[in-house]
């Protein structure tokens, strides 16, 4: 019942696109300001690694001497365990507010910006990341592209995203697996599809490698995409 009210409520608020930024940013913060009470103050961060690396296959070597940027990447200092890259940065519609949160206690650049006009010059990262993040923008299309254009030749983009998922208040668009086809310039080095759980927790549903057996239900959308030469 609950997630038909969220359903609902998002619908209603597509029409009236200012207010529904204002209220899904509002949601957000108040989503990490619950977690950081619950946490008692720690963030805790220590399980992304995974998925940054042996989770598509690579390792923390990879990641040595990159430019590495994580796209929607949240106040919990995503990319903190990534000590050997030449630069590490989040962006965020919320970054100033999430520094506010974790008081500033993480090693990675946070930068304020949104990912349909993304504050950087072409190819400007060798491995770029967007987790759980990519129906939560405000132009799906124009998020592809800034994420095709940041990406250098031979560069790494990891996607994380929910397919067949109703749109809600945060998560105002449904997104399925063809999307993929539309990064032109890039190679699929792998593309996988896991099921989801019923409390909707994505990593947790990935840790536990719940099949997809039914292409038109809820799913979690999982590839590895490399930016031709």
């Amino acid at each position: 019942m609950k997630l038909a009210i969220k359903h609902a409520v998002g619908r209603l608020l597509s029409d009236f696109p200012v207010l529904q930024t204002r209220v899904k940013r509002w949601n957000e913060l108040l989503f990490w300001r619950k977690t950081l009470m619950q946490a008692k103050g720690n963030f805790y961060n220590a399980h992304l690694q995974e998925f940054y690396t042996t989770f598509f296959g690579l390792d923390f070597e990879h990641y040595a001497g990159k430019r590495v940027l994580d796209v929607g990447c949240g106040p919990v200092g995503s990319l903190e365990w990534a000590t050997n890259a030449a630069r590490r940065v989040g962006l965020d519609p919320l970054a100033d507010d999430y520094v506010k949160l974790n008081k500033g206690r993480h090693a990675m650049e946070y930068v304020q910006g949104p990912s349909e006009q993304m504050p950087f010059p072409d190819a400007s990262f060798d491995i770029v990341a967007m987790f759980n993040a990519l129906d939560h923008v405000e132009n799906v299309q124009k998020t592809v592209g800034e994420l095709s254009r940041v990406t250098a030749p031979v560069g790494d983009l990891l996607l994380i995203y929910e397919i067949n998922h109703p749109p809600s208040i945060t998560e105002p668009h449904m997104l399925d697996a063809d999307l993929i086809k539309t990064f032109k310039n890039f190679d699929v080095v792998s593309c996988r599809i896991f099921g989801i759980r019923d409390d909707h927790n994505v990593y947790g549903s990935l840790i536990d490698r719940l099949p997809h057996t039914d292409p038109s239900s809820e799913g979690i959308l999982c590839a590895h995409l490399r930016k031709k030469a």
